[in-house]
């Protein structure tokens, strides 16, 4: 799903995060593509260990299994990572599918430099990487469990942030495919106006400058046919009476039910359903 975003609020909230906690903010797309970051690079010490391309393959493969993890969870995702530094990402959601992530990484939780500079002797070694990049062990930021766990909150926090302020959303025409994916899926539910704007984070003027191009009536009358067509479908294959259909797809007023459907297909369903028993 194409990603739209609103750079300079983003950017001065990723620099807010930064100056903050000390970490490196990256946005992700939901292919795992990186978008958006502040600072724009990696530390040096990351930048210098992953020139060598065996050692970047890794971090590559450890970034995807991270994203995978937080897909599966649709959750705050903690980590530590091949090379033995703590990294976090979180997923941004809109309407219950993840349209992106948000990271943060590159510090150690180990206090003892001691250790660390082992740590770091033993990847460059395995690597046959240069002295220069062991030198860069110094630019390391250590913060503690501790404040990991508190950065980690802060940073889930933002991906419902940068939703609620429509800093990130899909481009229009994925935000239209995936509303109604929603309401299908949610066709026994009530269905409002002030639902989708909460589910998708999204005005109510944001809402209908979206949809107004591709419906005709109004979102109420979208959801409505879309309950119809569904329920078209469920008699034309399936064995449900018709009384359930209407309840499955969110018709309260059986008789209302009725009405509408004979409106919009020409037929009843019950003359629909005596049609497929012809078949």
């Amino acid at each position: 799903m194409a990603l739209s975003f609103q750079n300079a609020e983003l950017m001065e909230l990723m620099r807010d995060f930064n100056i903050l906690t000390g970490m490196r903010l990256v946005l992700f797309d939901e292919n795992y593509n990186e978008l958006l970051s502040y600072p724009d690079a990696d530390a040096m010490f990351c930048s210098c260990m992953r020139a060598y391309p065996a050692f970047d393959g890794k971090c590559r493969m450890s970034d995807r299994t991270a994203f995978e993890q937080c897909r599966k969870t649709r959750a705050l995702h903690i980590y530590r990572c091949h090379a033995g530094f703590m990294e976090a990402t979180a997923p941004i959601l809109e309407g219950g599918r993840i349209i992106g992530y948000l990271m943060f990484g590159q510090i150690t939780d180990n206090p003892d430099r001691k250790a660390l500079e082992e740590q770091i002797g033993a990847i460059c070694q395995a690597y046959g990487m240069a002295e220069s990049v062991r030198r860069e062990m110094s630019r390391i930021r250590y913060r503690s469990e501790e404040q990991i766990r508190a950065a980690a909150k802060i940073l889930d926090a933002c991906t419902g942030y940068v939703r609620l302020r429509e800093m990130v959303q899909p481009s229009g025409r994925q935000l239209i495919d995936a509303i109604g994916q929603y309401i299908d899926d949610h066709l026994s539910e009530e269905i409002t106006v002030a639902r989708l704007c909460a589910e998708f984070f999204i005005s109510r003027t944001r809402l209908y400058e979206l949809m107004r191009p591709h419906i005709d009536g109004g979102i109420a009358a979208f959801v409505r046919t879309r309950r119809l067509d569904k329920a078209k479908t469920l008699i034309r294959t399936t064995k449900m009476s018709i009384p359930e259909i209407a309840d499955a797809v969110g018709f309260s007023d059986y008789n209302y039910f009725l009405r509408v459907f004979r409106q919009r297909f020409g037929i009843s369903p019950r003359k629909l359903a005596s049609e497929r028993a012809e078949d």
